[in-house]
């Protein structure tokens, strides 16, 4: 055990209060709307917060540490989409404003107002397999690292998967997103802390020059000039800023997890200000754990499996003492992802593919105690779902690119679908069904190409997935629209 008494009992009281804490809320969660958005009543301060620790967690810092470890400093480059995405959604109110009045509690909602039941069940589908296949390389990277971290042999990895997602499985389930939001403010004081020592003392430790110094050895120009060997050819050049911002802006429209901040905040303005203020934040979420794989590649040399970089790092670089609480700002991070992840997948699974199923089979929604059932039931199925699917999946290419594409299985129609059909009068069903279907064609020929092709075509993947999402929107909806106004000409 690499962990001393102190930082095992630093541990261990983190634990007590975030599940005391979550117990708690639970006397405040009286239907659905509490369980899912926090009836709504979310403020600014505690949005950004929030926002923050929902998408930062210890998978967060592995996956950029990686990049940061196999591609140099060009790899800041995926620091800068998520930046202007959010101030783009935040500063104009695009899209983000028209969800927020519709007073929906998922994404699939959406679909099922502005174009159909069958629709909003299409997408609820994807939604809900493209989410949970995301989510579901979560436990096993991530116990991985803790114990990595801790000395804890690898052969009980499942253990601590088990023992991190019980914990998060039983404070959710008791408070849902009022626990989520509760804990966020002792969580995001330790992620701050965390993120600042690891640079500062990395950096003082290992030294820039150093750092500057093994990046050119290791990788050259390549792994300083995004655009090496030209703009179009270099893997972090145009397609790929092209990618990242239509892939950015997706996923702040229409990714779960980041969307109920949205649909719980108290109003729109509220929304708009935790999305503008939150591209600052992101930039540093972004910049730091890339840097830190860049420091574990100056102190560990290129020969290390590139997950195990940061972890390996840390136990290596950390003083005495200070371990713990690292840990344990890691374990917040990670349990403030969990809890949201579990409440966004499984609502989706609930509430957009159940409850229709139920709806369209009994002609009538489910009672509201129904659908908290539900929604805890489908919350448990999730949690062993990904289990099991951390304990057999095998990850290839850049874990980065795994996460986008799996979330690729829906994003690019779920952004065209919402874009047109709430800017674009001429939008229908037709053209909603046949943009979901033909964007799903580069993710699933990504997740079922072999390495090195995965990591080579990723970015012409992903645009081009946009695209066609894009213009199946528009020419399904043309197409519908011509072959109506020919019946009802012939008719009349």
């Amino acid at each position: 055990m690499l962990l001393n008494y102190l930082d095992l009992a630093i541990v261990a009281v983190y634990l007590l209060v975030i599940f005391y804490a979550g117990y708690r809320m639970k006397k405040y969660v009286s239907g659905i709307g509490d369980f899912l958005v926090a009836g709504r009543s979310m403020g600014f301060h505690l949005g950004l917060l929030s926002m923050m620790c929902t998408e930062i967690g210890m998978i967060t810092y592995v996956y950029y540490a990686e990049m940061g470890y196999k591609a140099g400093f060009v790899a800041l480059m995926v620091a800068f989409a998520p930046f202007f995405a959010y101030l783009l959604l935040g500063r104009t109110g695009f899209i983000i404003n028209k969800l927020h009045e519709m007073k929906i509690m998922t994404i699939p909602e959406f679909f099922s107002i502005t174009f159909s039941k069958g629709v909003r069940l299409y997408i609820g589908i994807l939604m809900a397999v493209g989410g949970i296949l995301n989510f579901g390389v979560f436990p096993g990277v991530e116990a991985n690292f803790i114990n990595t971290l801790t000395g804890i042999p690898h052969e009980y990895v499942l253990f601590t998967m088990a023992g991190m997602l019980l914990l998060v499985l039983l404070y959710t389930l008791s408070g849902g997103m009022v626990s989520v939001i509760f804990t966020n403010y002792l969580q995001y004081a330790l992620l701050s802390f965390g993120m600042i020592f690891i640079t500062v003392y990395g950096v003082y430790k290992i030294g820039w020059g150093n750092i500057v110094e093994v990046v050119t050895q290791n990788y050259g120009e390549k792994g300083i000039n995004p655009f090496y060997p030209s703009a179009i050819e270099g893997e972090f050049g145009i397609g790929f800023i092209v990618w990242q911002l239509l892939l950015w802006v997706a996923l702040l429209a229409g990714w779960q997890a980041v969307s109920m901040r949205l649909f719980s905040s108290k109003d729109s303005r509220t929304g708009r200000r935790i999305y503008a203020w939150s591209g600052l934040l992101f930039l540093s979420r972004s910049v730091l754990p890339v840097f830190w794989g860049i420091m574990a590649l100056a102190y560990l040399g290129p020969d290390v499996n590139s997950l195990d970089s940061l972890s390996l790092m840390l136990t290596k670089l950390l003083p005495g003492g200070i371990l713990g609480l690292i840990l344990a700002g890691l374990l917040a991070a990670s349990m403030s992802t969990y809890a949201s992840y579990l409440l966004s997948w499984s609502s989706v699974l609930s509430q957009d593919v159940i409850n229709s199923v139920i709806k369209m089979i009994s002609g009538k929604e489910p009672a509201p105690r129904t659908q908290l059932f539900i929604s805890r039931g489908a919350m448990v199925a999730v949690t062993l779902f990904i289990i099991w699917w951390s304990l057999f999946h095998k990850i290839e290419g850049f874990l980065y690119f795994y996460l986008n594409m799996t979330g690729m299985l829906f994003i690019p129609s779920t952004l065209a679908c919402i874009v047109l059909g709430i800017y674009w009068k001429k939008s229908n069903t037709a053209g909603a069904y046949v943009a979901i279907t033909v964007s799903l064609a580069p993710p699933m020929l990504y997740l079922f190409m072999p390495e090195p092709f995965k990591t080579a075509h990723a970015s012409t993947l992903g645009w081009g997935g946009f695209l066609l999402a894009f213009a199946g929107m528009i020419i399904g909806s043309v197409v519908k629209n011509k072959w109506s106004f020919t019946k009802i000409r012939n008719q009349s």
